[in-house]
């Protein structure tokens, strides 16, 4: 496969082309092939152990693979590893930055490292720390800043050399929801300035509201990928009656309430203790609105208490747990 960092929007900016990883007899990564265009924030997700941190390390040239190859920018991960790294920018889950240095240092050294000359490194360090809020902080010790700060001044340092790609693990791990809104604002003006972002993450509400695709990976494969609506229409259920509860019944009392309903419809009807909810998956070839006559016939008859009733479709952490609980139906 013959590529070149042209910059030009037909070729990836990732690709992993049956990518695989093995230790010892263990294989974590298993032939995961993907691509992610130019400008698309794109979230990698799987429950731990999946391989996400290992398939990252190896599109970063941290790990070799043992097979398939890791395009960045159109280069190649390893016969063009120099040119590729210049192309990425990297922000680790775990925050790395000099605890005993100033904001401004951090990145002045980060700039001596890439070589930047001084003449054009200043301006740039007061860009980002003006866009990352910390303009005002910049000569105090970063080991002195919030979690939310550190984590804004480590993708400053990480965007410094204006990479084209930037790879983000657990970006916001660990911070308060103040915080993390703060970084989601960063990455969609990074988006917006056509940096292409790949990041993974725990909180699927991120991924729902960054990521122009999605990929979920299970036991190093890439199981399903597509965008939030494809994703839906790739898993059976996709609209459903969801009613949240007034009261909390007994499972027994619920139980034979529930039947009842299976009597008038044949459908899935699954209760969330947790949110105190019933989810009433809308029959194939039915419509929503007779459906809904039922659903609500049903909760007057039984005299169920509610406080909310609404229609919707599965949410991506409903299509998450579908997928990796069980072999999934889709393709």
């Amino acid at each position: 496969m013959s590529q070149s960092g042209t910059g030009s929007k037909l070729v990836p900016a990732i690709q992993a082309v049956a990518l695989t990883k093995e230790f010892g007899d263990r294989v974590v990564v298993d032939h995961l092939s993907f691509s992610v265009r130019v400008g698309d924030i794109y979230a990698l997700l799987g429950d731990n152990g999946a391989g996400k941190t290992t398939t990252i390390n190896m599109l970063t040239t941290l790990l070799s693979p043992t097979s398939g190859d890791v395009y960045i920018s159109g280069y190649h991960g390893v016969k063009q590893a120099e040119q590729c790294k210049k192309s990425f920018g990297v922000v680790s889950q775990d925050v790395c930055l000099y605890q005993e240095l100033t904001a401004y240092e951090n990145l002045i050294f980060i700039a001596d490292l890439y070589g930047i000359n001084r003449t054009h490194a200043v301006p740039r360090i007061k860009q980002l720390l003006a866009q990352a809020g910390l303009a005002d902080r910049a000569n105090d010790l970063a080991g002195e800043f919030s979690g939310g700060m550190q984590r804004k001044l480590s993708i400053a340092m990480s965007i410094l050399h204006n990479p084209k790609v930037l790879f983000m693990d657990e970006p916001t791990v660990g911070l308060d929801p103040a915080s993390r809104r703060q970084i989601w604002l960063m990455l969609k003006e990074l988006r917006a300035a056509g940096v292409t972002i790949l990041l993974t993450t725990h909180y699927l509400e991120e991924a729902e509201l960054l990521a122009d695709r999605i990929g979920i990976i299970r036991k190093g494969n890439l199981v399903l990928e597509g965008t939030i609506d494809e994703l839906r229409a790739k898993i059976e259920g996709i609209h459903s009656i969801s009613i949240r509860l007034g009261k909390t019944y007994s499972a027994e009392e619920l139980k034979v309430k529930i039947d009842k309903l299976l009597l008038r419809l044949s459908t899935d009807i699954t209760y969330d203790p947790v949110r105190n909810t019933i989810s009433i998956a809308q029959p194939k070839d039915a419509q929503l609105v007779p459906c809904m006559q039922t659903v609500l016939a049903w909760l007057e008859t039984e005299k169920i208490v509610f406080s909310n009733i609404a229609t919707n479709e599965p949410s991506l952490e409903e299509i998450f747990l579908a997928v990796t609980s069980s072999s999934p139906a889709a393709n």
